[in-house]
């Protein structure tokens, strides 16, 4: 597949009338992708949801390059606390200019703290949590442990939130939990995925809009009733919005035209490249 740091030729002529770094996408290893997209596809439950590529690094980029996407993080999530290890020094290897890996310690995992510890160390900026998955709701003490040993290293985190379309609807990952997190490690650099809860955006309009949480688009843009959509970007700081996919869960290409569409001011669309580099502790491109 070449070296994936490199922009495609492709990718010129293409870009949106604003930069886009999506904060929230999916990869895995070649071997592992031909298991995982049609294992993960199956499992939805409320409504299909067909992948938009092939769940691997060669296929996101094709998707950035169709879409304009100039950067993405890839979150990874440790579903056995014996995949923590094996998805920080994938994340590692895989890691470039246009993909920034986030890693994933799972709540069993023996020694969190040394984990991230050795994620920081490994150049890494951040980590997936994923409440459904990993069987641990947010405000869990094994999750606010893991949420303090990576504000400790100065690494962001990006939360599962809401309900799951793989999963019977539990109370997990709700808005009401992400602000128990918030409360618990308020110096931790978080985004709640799915603008704060995934089919709860009521409740996240009341538990989670207006607190110092990044919230990120991903699987939101087309699910959320447009006038709420449109009351939670207002009434969020603009400095903790961000932009997000979910992909291949979602189409890239779709995604961003959907934002560009949208009845808001287009300085926040401009904005939204800044708020993930800040979010991700990156440097902006050019600015060394």
């Amino acid at each position: 597949m070449g070296n994936p740091g490199m922009a495609s030729s492709r990718l010129e002529g293409l870009r949106p009338a604003f930069a886009v770094f999506d904060v929230h996408t999916h990869a895995f290893p070649d071997d592992v992708a031909k298991r995982a997209i049609p294992t993960l596809q199956q499992a939805a439950l409320w409504f299909p949801c067909p992948a938009t590529h092939d769940g691997t690094l060669a296929g996101l980029l094709s998707s950035m390059d169709r879409a304009g996407i100039r950067r993405a993080i890839i979150c990874g999530v440790a579903t056995r606390p014996e995949q923590t290890t094996k998805i920080t020094d994938w994340s590692a290897s895989v890691a470039s200019e246009r993909l920034v890996p986030f890693a994933s310690v799972h709540p069993e995992f023996p020694d969190p703290e040394a984990e991230i510890d050795r994620i920081a160390r490994a150049g890494l900026k951040g980590l997936k949590f994923h409440s459904y998955y990993m069987e641990c709701p947010l405000d869990d003490p094994r999750c606010i442990r893991i949420a303090r040993a990576a504000a400790a290293a100065n690494l962001a985190m990006v939360f599962h939130t809401g309900y799951d379309l793989g999963f019977e609807k539990a109370d997990v990952a709700s808005p009401e939990r992400v602000r128990r997190l918030h409360e618990a490690v308020p110096n931790l650099r978080m985004a709640a995925a799915h603008l704060g809860g995934w089919e709860q955006w009521d409740e996240s309009r009341r538990h989670v809009v207006g607190l110092p949480i990044y919230l990120e688009t991903s699987f939101s843009l087309s699910r959320c009733r447009r006038d709420l959509l449109l009351d939670i970007l207002a009434n969020h700081p603009p400095e903790y919005l961000l932009f997000g996919t979910d992909a291949p869960w979602t189409d890239q290409k779709e995604a961003v035209e959907r934002l560009a569409a949208l009845p808001v001011a287009e300085d926040l669309k401009h904005r939204l490249w800044h708020n993930a580099h800040r979010f991700a502790n990156l440097p902006l491109p050019g600015s060394r």
